[in-house]
């Protein structure tokens, strides 16, 4: 391959990984929403990596229902949800205006020690809730959700509804109707206790850190309390979708399997799970888009 053409393909695939809001659904924001949410989601401050999404003309139809990726800690829009993106894209036949996400808090920035500062703050999860009525509304079509590690429980609070445990503010109330199938990938929805070898380390039994506090943090491991967050997002069952899933590993490094006793990622009152015994915290959800996708389209776990 000469060098020339190299460097053309490398400028395609960057332009190709990286992406942003349409012109179309970005002024859709703006005229519904108003500039300033409008920012808020977009995220153009991140630059290319801040969101993705959208139709190229209003009246462009859709194929599949829109998919929404929520991602988790040190993480944006433009890594995961893009390169998972891409794959719906090539193996799901799934078009650009069918799939969308953005990102909040601000990734990693260069520091490894970035996730002990993210918390499930209202502000995100009155981004992502935003996100999901927008899509609703913009595409007509009722939405899917695929979260992974903290963005399940970022992503379920969302649809949940109700008011923040932290600042009080009022969501308003669930949007279980609008959401067909929710998956909820590598999840701490009863806390942290990362899998090292054969042990279990409770990762936040100390309320000491940003991730770990008390109110909208992964407080647990101090059995059997946990933080208000996730008793909040754990008191009712199946308000995720009409159908909800859960994809997890019993070799998680990073959110673990139990916690206090408890398997932390299953969803109450699930429709179905897949369990994996030798993937890691990422693997389980870079290596199971074709899982996601049929429990997607098909409502079935493979």
């Amino acid at each position: 391959m000469t060098r020339i053409l190299q460097l053309a393909l490398s400028t395609f695939l960057i332009s190709f990984v990286s992406s942003k809001f349409t012109p179309d659904f970005s002024q859709w924001l703006a005229d519904y929403y108003g500039p300033m949410v409008r920012n808020q989601i977009e995220r153009l401050d991140l630059g290319p990596n801040g969101s993705f999404g959208g139709k190229k003309n209003r009246n462009d139809s859709l194929t599949n229902q829109p998919l929404i990726i929520v991602h988790g800690v040190s993480d944006t829009a433009g890594e995961k949800p893009t390169w998972a993106a891409q794959w719906f894209r090539k193996e799901g036949k799934y078009k650009d205006n069918e799939i969308y996400s953005t990102t909040y808090f601000n990734g990693a920035q260069g520091n490894p020690l970035k996730w002990i500062e993210y918390s499930m703050k209202c502000e995100y999860v009155k981004q992502v809730r935003s996100l999901i009525v927008a899509v609703r509304l913009y595409t007509g079509r009722n939405v899917d959700v695929i979260g992974f590690s903290l963005g399940v429980p970022v992503s379920r609070k969302a649809i949940l509804g109700g008011r923040c445990v932290d600042t009080g503010e009022y969501l308003g109330g669930p949007l279980t109707r609008v959401v067909d199938t929710y998956v909820g990938v590598a999840g701490p929805n009863r806390g942290a206790s990362p899998q090292l070898g054969p042990l279990s380390v409770p990762a936040c039994a100390l309320s000491i850190t940003p991730i770990c506090n008390s109110v909208n943090g992964l407080y647990s491991g101090n059995c059997p309390a946990q933080s208000e967050f996730l008793q909040d997002i754990n008191k009712y069952a199946h308000y995720e979708g009409q159908y909800t899933y859960s994809i997890y590993t019993q070799k998680d490094q990073m959110v673990g399997y139990t916690v206090c006793g408890q398997l932390t990622s299953p969803l109450p009152g699930q429709t179905g799970q897949r369990v994996y015994t030798d993937k890691n915290h990422d693997q389980v959800f870079d290596d199971t888009h074709d899982v996601q996708l049929r429990m997607i389209r098909d409502h079935v776990v493979i």
